[in-house]
Formats: structure tokens, C-alpha cells, sequence
């Protein structure tokens, strides 16, 4: 039986990408920009997003980036794109949605006398508005953002930062996650169980081995810990 769990956040128990599609598309019309460009924004926010977990530029910088590139303006100074983004950002953050079985696997989790945590790539400040307004904001659950523990994920010192934190040991500890590269093979490399959360509505991860097994909700995430 495991002792704790570790969930991700976006794509995981909130929709993130239901939000940031609202949010660009919001985005371009208050730019006077063609709507549907949400793959373009996708690959990008990726890219940027993925340079970042291997530490090549800041949380920060890769937000600056992402705005130039999709605005097709690099001579944008850093204030510039920034105060930019924030266009998207506002439409984003409204439209933050649970998925509808994430707060009962946290409960149920915490029910089990399991040590629960968020372990998510972002910033706490943005995370912890994330959790509040969708409901998942729980005294209980340990939000751990790795901007704030000073390496994100797959990195190997996220893993352990996020374990010191939580009071649990490596083998004692769960990591459930919808991204193959940070979610399982960066917890298994750690010494941690995980498991791949592949919801119906979601592309598979093209980087998960095709066998690997995986769940398609979280429900019954508990009967898995006690398994």
C-alpha cells in the first residue's frame, strides 16, 4: 500500500486545455487577430513550455517568448509581451473547470489516511488561484509548484523537493499525470511509482510507450493506492 500521492494539475485535475483554447481565442479578437489558431498556439506554448522544464528559460521568459512568437513580434521588449500576454491570461483564468472527478480522488485520497499533493510546473501564486477557483483549493492537500521548489519537472530535484515536502519516501509514493515525460518516466527514474492518466477527450501522449498501461479517469484512484 502506498503512504502518498502526488497528482499533476493541468490536464490532470483541471482542464487546461479547454481554457487556454477560450482564452486565445478571446485573445485574437481583442487583437484583431483571425480566431482558430488554437494548434499553432498549442505547439508553441509546448515548445516554450518544454524549454523551460529543461531549464534553457524562466517561467517568466517563457511566457515573453510565447507571446512573440504567436504575435510574430520578437522586437517586443520583455514589459511589452508581458503586458500582452495578460490579454490571454484574463480570458484563461475565467475559464478554469474541475474535471468533475478530480476533488472526489483528492478527498477520497485524504479519506484513505494518504498524504495528498499537487505537484504542478507553474507558479504558485497563478496554481493557487487555479485550485481556489475550481473548488480543489483543500486545507489538507500540500500545493506544490515548482517554480517555487526551484526545478520543474522531469528534472530529478522536483521529484525529491516535492517528496521533502511532503514527508513521504520515494517507494512509499504514487504520481498520477496525463504527461508521459513528467508524470511517469520522471517519478519511475526518481524511484516512484506512477501511473498515466489518459482521459477520452485527450490525445494519447505520443511519448508513452504503446503498452503502457493507463487510466482513463480517476476514479477509483484510491482502490488503486490500496492495491
Amino acid at each position: 500500500m502506498y503512504r502518498a500521492v502526488l497528482f499533476d494539475l493541468d490536464g490532470t485535475l483541471v482542464d487546461h486545455a479547454s481554457a487556454a483554447r477560450l482564452g486565445v481565442d478571446e485573445w485574437c479578437r481583442e487583437l484583431g487577430l483571425p480566431t482558430g489558431q488554437w494548434s499553432r498556439w498549442s505547439y508553441i506554448e509546448k515548445k516554450w513550455f518544454t524549454r523551460f522544464e529543461n531549464g534553457e528559460v524562466s517561467h517568466v521568459g517563457q511566457r515573453v517568448e510565447r507571446c512573440k512568437e504567436f504575435l510574430g513580434r520578437p522586437s517586443l521588449s520583455d514589459e511589452e509581451a508581458l503586458e500582452l500576454y495578460e490579454g490571454y491570461l484574463r480570458v484563461y483564468r475565467s475559464s478554469w473547470r474541475a474535471y468533475d472527478d478530480a476533488r472526489p480522488a483528492l478527498t477520497d485520497s485524504l479519506a484513505a489516511g494518504l498524504r495528498v499533493g499537487i505537484l504542478t510546473n507553474g507558479a504558485e501564486k497563478l496554481q493557487r488561484a487555479k485550485l481556489e477557483r475550481t473548488g480543489l483549493l483543500i486545507d489538507a492537500v500540500l500545493l506544490l509548484a515548482t517554480v517555487e521548489l526551484g526545478a520543474p519537472k522531469p528534472q530529478p530535484a522536483a521529484y525529491a523537493a516535492a517528496l521533502s515536502r511532503l514527508g513521504a519516501s520515494a517507494e512509499d509514493t504514487l504520481m498520477v499525470g496525463d504527461s508521459w515525460t513528467n508524470d511517469v518516466a520522471g517519478p519511475r527514474a526518481a524511484g516512484m511509482d506512477a501511473v498515466l492518466l489518459q482521459r477520452a477527450d485527450q490525445p494519447r501522449d505520443p511519448a508513452a510507450p504503446a503498452d503502457e498501461r493507463v487510466m482513463s479517469s480517476l476514479t477509483g484512484v484510491v482502490d488503486l493506492l490500496r492495491a
